[in-house]
This record gives structure tokens, C-alpha cells and sequence, in this order.
């Protein structure tokens, strides 16, 4: 991280009802954002915050969505 601010943040969504996302697949989730903005890659796990679940619809589709980065 640099000063203090979390370069990576991620959007996981999954399925309505269902259990929120592993700190597996949120730091999954962390990782490619930070390859698709060629990030560095986090030498550290610190803590994550994650949010929700915030319902959503995409198209048909009935979705929690959550929303992550690294403390």
C-alpha cells in the first residue's frame, strides 16, 4: 500500500443467498485488480474490509455484491 491508501479494490458478486466470498476469494478477487492495473503485487496480506451484501440485479440475474480492498 502507498501512504496509507489501498491501491486494489474489487467488486464480488455471488449468487443472492448464497454465502459471502472467502478471504480466499477476496484476495483472489484483490490480486487480479491489481494485475489488470500492473500493480505490484502485495508482499503482505494485511487486513481485509469488505462490504455488504448489497443486493443487485445484472440482467435477470439476482446478485449480492460485495466490495473489498486491503486495510
Amino acid at each position: 500500500m502507498y501512504g496509507g491508501t489501498s491501491l486494489a479494490l474489487a467488486f464480488v458478486r455471488v449468487p443472492r443467498g448464497t454465502p459471502r466470498p472467502s478471504d480466499d476469494e477476496c484476495w483472489a478477487a484483490l490480486d487480479r485488480d491489481r494485475a489488470t492495473l500492473r500493480l505490484p503485487a502485495s508482499n503482505t496480506r494485511g487486513g481485509l474490509v469488505i462490504t455488504g451484501p448489497h443486493p443487485v440485479t445484472a440482467g435477470e440475474q439476482l446478485l449480492d455484491e460485495y466490495l473489498v480492498w486491503e486495510r
